[in-house]
């Protein structure tokens, strides 16, 4: 994979590889690689992937970023060894053909190490602490002997060993956590007489117990229903022990219970776990009069059973990290994907400064923002905020952001345009879920400009002149009433003007003693910092956020548009 190595003076180099889309650089945490350099703006640069390369752009930063020695402007390819420089920190790109002469020798150790001994614990009083992997090693070489083993009901201890070894070459061709389960009712039909057999298994972070295996021995028929009692499984689950019932009609344990309704007349039932973990049990009941079982039976089971657990805890860890590999590996395309929806860099218009950042709180988030150029040479500029947080609000953030450029080319009005895009999200999205929207359209020549508040954070206009408009003409938020009513708002961006649209994870922002940063020292920031660019603006906004916080994490997602009329 490709990475970016940050070198320092006095430690050794970071290497931060490229997994993502996009990648910004700066001294604020909030960025994806944070450089502790004074001479960094706090939002500077983004790495940004394009195909198979990856391309750097400066966000506007303070002091410029350089490249190969030569000043970034616009979007500029990387190539192997290439080095970024931010302030004092140095940034060398590596494709993973770059040889930077920082990589480490490895040492292979060719020797056999002996393994540990294992001590397998059974919950019957029996213990075997040794032999086992003598006995599984045994079965490597002379597999037909071992597998052909039966064990008899008086299982003495050689027989034990021998079940022991079966059971860990049987379980070795085990790939899946179903499987392995499957070869151990079958491993339990072959070591006790045995009508039906079940595995219950916990799933991770419950306390319920699911059938995950239930056979009949012939495999002939439905297995039907199964009715474990109450007390065998509290004895099991809860206490970690054994049970062993020759007779349960006449058990005076189950005299009122399940099994005689059923009919059972044998039951063994052992505990499934690792040390004090029991994550499962192995249930086999007979009905049969001459299939009665044993303390010989008991004995059989519950070393099939302490051995197999390892298996089955392992299977288990394996396929729980398998599907959280396979939920990162879908976040992270999530991500990916709503990266893309966001502007690769703000367009170009004279006479005018735009930036635009977004910092989610999650993973992934619900926030939108948009530059759209039309060919009238009328600027569409968007911010949304979808209710809620994580993958179901990004995944309607990228239905807004479908909407709103299908709608945008299709209707001459902003509220012709509003209106249809609400009535798409009302009649697409869950009842209770909403989208807050500013959508405006700049004319750059004039610096008119026509906007609609659906219910989002009214953006401020800080007029050079000290004063402070808010917009907030709108209507409802998309997608709650269909037939919502929407009015347009009309203002004028003179020259020196800051206008600051953001969403409510900017105002909504918590102090550690829970105080929220509020508009108010929204504005204080922009009219102190108004003859700042818009990237100079945002950085402060940042920055006053980061210092009002104080470490309380966000709570919601962080999106600000900055558009400056220039003098």
């Amino acid at each position: 994979m490709s990475e970016l190595i940050v070198k320092y003076p006095d430690r050794a180099p970071d290497h931060f590889p490229l997994g993502r889309l996009r990648i910004t650089i700066g001294r604020s945490a909030r960025n994806d690689l944070c450089i502790p350099d004074p001479f960094a703006s706090r939002v500077h640069a983004e790495v940004r992937r394009e195909g198979d390369e990856y391309v750097l752009q400066d966000l506007g930063s303070a002091n410029g970023t350089l490249y190969n020695g030569a000043t970034v402007e616009g979007a500029i390819h990387l190539t192997a060894g290439g080095r970024i420089q931010i302030g004092e920190t140095e940034i060398v790109f590596d494709d993973g053909t770059f040889n930077s002469g920082m990589g480490a020798t490895m040492i292979t150790d060719n020797s056999a190490a002996s393994l540990p001994e294992a001590t397998i614990a059974l919950a019957s009083g029996d213990r075997t602490t040794s032999g086992l992997l003598e006995a599984i090693e045994g079965a490597r070489t002379q597999p037909e002997e071992i597998i052909t083993t039966t064990v008899t009901p008086k299982a003495k201890h050689g027989d034990l060993l021998a079940l022991i070894s079966k059971v860990g070459v049987t379980l070795l061709s085990s790939d899946t956590l179903n499987e392995t389960l499957e070869q151990i009712v079958s491993l339990v039909f072959e070591s006790v007489p045995a009508d039906r057999c079940l595995i219950m298994m916990r799933d991770e972070g419950s306390e319920d117990l699911r059938v995950a295996v239930a056979r009949l021995r012939d495999r002939v028929g439905e297995v039907g229903e199964i009715r474990v009692s109450r007390n065998v499984l509290d004895e099991v689950v809860i206490r970690g022990k054994s049970v062993l019932t020759s007779d349960a009609q006449h058990d005076p344990r189950f005299a009122s219970g399940t099994m005689v309704l059923q009919g059972v007349r044998s039951v063994l039932a052992v505990p499934l776990g690792v040390s004090d973990k029991v994550f499962g049990i192995i249930y086999a009941d007979s009905p049969i009069a001459e299939g009665r079982f044993t303390e010989d039976h008991l004995k059989v089971l519950t070393t099939l059973a302490s051995v197999a657990a390892i298996r089955v805890e392992n299977a288990r860890l394996i396929e729980a990290r398998l599907e959280r590999e396979r939920f990162e590996r879908e976040l992270a395309l999530a991500s990916e994907i709503q990266q893309r929806f966001q502007p690769t860099a703000p367009p170009h218009v004279n006479g005018y400064e735009l930036q635009g950042i977004s910092f989610p709180c999650y993973e992934i988030g619900g926030d939108y923002y948009d530059f759209i150029e039309r060919e009238d040479g009328r600027l569409v500029i968007a911010l949304g905020d979808v209710s809620g947080k994580g993958t179901a609000a990004a995944l309607l953030m990228s239905s807004l952001h479908a909407a709103i450029h299908a709608q945008s080319a299709s209707h001459d009005s902003l509220v012709a345009t509003i209106s249809a895009v609400n009535r798409y999200l009302a009649d697409n999205i869950p009842a209770n879920r909403f989208v807050t929207l500013f959508y405006a359209e700049l004319d750059p020549e004039s610096g008119a400009l026509s906007f609609l508040n659906a219910g989002h954070n009214p953006p401020l206009i800080v007029h050079s002149a000290g004063t402070v408009e808010q917009l907030a003409s709108g209507g409802l938020p998309l997608g709650i009433k269909r037939d919502a009513e929407y009015r347009e708002g009309r203002t004028l961006l003179q020259r020196g003007d800051v206008l600051v649209i953001y969403s409510d994870g900017v105002t909504e922002a918590v102090s550690p003693t829970g105080e929220e940063f509020g508009a108010t020292r929204l504005y204080e920031v922009v009219s102190r910092n108004i003859e700042a660019s818009a990237a100079g603006i945002r950085d402060r906004i940042e920055s006053s956020l980061t210092k009002f916080a104080q470490g309380t994490s966000a709570a919601d997602d962080i999106t600000l548009v900055i558009v400056k009329r220039q003098l």
